[in-house]
C-alpha cells in the first residue's frame, strides 16, 4: 500500500519537476519578438479574490483496519477554491468515496461522503508554470454501510443499512498546471483520517481534475 502511495507521489512531483523546469531553446529571432511584444502590450494585473470550481476523479486506498475490510476504488468530487493572494487560498470540497467490502469476505459494502473546509498553501513563482501547493482539511464524514443479507444455520437474516458521522481531518501535496486561459489541471494526493469513537478510519486518495477560474 504504501509503495502505490510513494508510487503516487513520486509521479506527482515528476509532472511537476517537468512542468516547471524544462525550458525550450528558442532563436534570437524569436526571442526578440517575444521581447518587444512584451514591451508593446501593458502587463495584466491579477485581481484578486479568485473563484474556482474543481471536478475531480480518482482512486482511494484503505488504511489500516480499513485495509483489512474493504478494497481499493474510485472517488470523484468538487472543490470551490476562493484565492486570496498569490500564496494562499481556502477550499470547500464535497467527496465520495466508494468502499466495496473485499471479495473474500461476507458483508456489506460501503461508502464516505466527505465534506472538508481548509486553507491551501501554494509554492509559485514567476518563473514556474506550475505550481505546487499543500493543503489541510477538516470536517464531517458520513460513513454509510449498505443493507446485507446472510445466511446462518439455515435462517436468512437481514441486516439494515446504517450511517454514521464523524468529524475527520486531511493533508496532501498537490499540483497545478496551466491549460491555456482560465483552465488548468490539477493533481492531489491527500491523506484522510476520520476520528470515529471505536478507532480512527484511515484511507489515500489520488485525484485529477480540472480547475476552472470563474
Amino acid at each position: 500500500m504504501f509503495k502505490k502511495l510513494f508510487t503516487l507521489m513520486f509521479a506527482l512531483f515528476i509532472i511537476a519537476f517537468l512542468t516547471t523546469n524544462i525550458t525550450i531553446a528558442q532563436t534570437s529571432t524569436a526571442l526578440f519578438n517575444t521581447l518587444n511584444a512584451d514591451l508593446q502590450s501593458p502587463v495584466k494585473k491579477t485581481t484578486y479574490p479568485i473563484f474556482s470550481l474543481s471536478p475531480m476523479i480518482g482512486v482511494q486506498f484503505p488504511l489500516g483496519n480499513m485495509n483489512n475490510t474493504y478494497k481499493t476504488s474510485f472517488t470523484g468530487g468538487l472543490d470551490v477554491n476562493l484565492q486570496v493572494n498569490r500564496e494562499t487560498s481556502f477550499f470547500l470540497n464535497a467527496s465520495y468515496y466508494d468502499m466495496p467490502i473485499k471479495t473474500d469476505l461476507q458483508g456489506p459494502g460501503a461508502s464516505v461522503i466527505g465534506i472538508t473546509v481548509g486553507p491551501r498553501y501554494t509554492f509559485s513563482g514567476p518563473q514556474l508554470k506550475a505550481a505546487l501547493f499543500l493543503e489541510a482539511g477538516l470536517g464531517v464524514y458520513m460513513f454509510h454501510t449498505q443493507d446485507f443479507t446472510y445466511t446462518s444455520g439455515g435462517v436468512t437474516y437481514d441486516v439494515p443499512s446504517a450511517s454514521t458521522t464523524n468529524f475527520g481531518i486531511n493533508v496532501g501535496p498537490g499540483v497545478t498546471i496551466p491549460a491555456g486561459g482560465t483552465v488548468n489541471i490539477i493533481i492531489k494526493i491527500k491523506i484522510h483520517d476520520i476520528l470515529a469513537s471505536g478507532g480512527s478510519q484511515t484511507f489515500i486518495a489520488g485525484v485529477a481534475g480540472v480547475d476552472f477560474r470563474l
